[in-house]
């Protein structure tokens, strides 16, 4: 997939992203958004994204719903890139529209720190 911003996303989780998804469901299958602390439940995942079922989707039994490779993949590109990620930036400029859940997933990595929850911005912590 071709993003907005001319680079090439790919539609797969790459290794590197699958052990980290890996290790955040291994501790726990339920994140909170870090604004508004609702539930999300990871129901499964795989290279193409990861379905995520909601307080809503649940009330409405519509079931999980994908949250497309693309969205955390970009995501993830950006706070590499510029050390720091905001949801209003996800959202606006990257157009990311599960981008509560995807700021909330990549809080769960060990490298990457909550400098702030409301709006959320998060920072990823390099060592030397």
């Amino acid at each position: 997939m071709i993003h907005r911003d001319g680079r090439d996303y790919g539609t797969e989780l790459d290794d590197d992203m699958l052990e980290r998804i890996t290790a955040v469901v291994a501790r726990s299958d339920v994140i909170e958004t870090l604004s508004n602390k609702r539930s999300n439940w990871i129901a499964s995942f795989d290279r193409a994204g990861v379905w995520v079922e909601t307080e809503r989707s649940r009330a409405r039994t519509s079931g999980p719903q994908r949250v497309p490779a693309w969205m955390i993949a970009v995501a993830w590109e950006r706070l590499c890139k510029n050390g720091t990620l905001s949801h209003i930036e996800l959202l606006n400029d990257l157009k990311v529209m599960r981008s509560a859940f995807v700021c909330a997933l990549l809080a769960q990595f060990p490298d990457v720190v909550v400098v702030q929850d409301r709006p959320a911005v998060l920072e990823r912590i390099t060592t030397p």
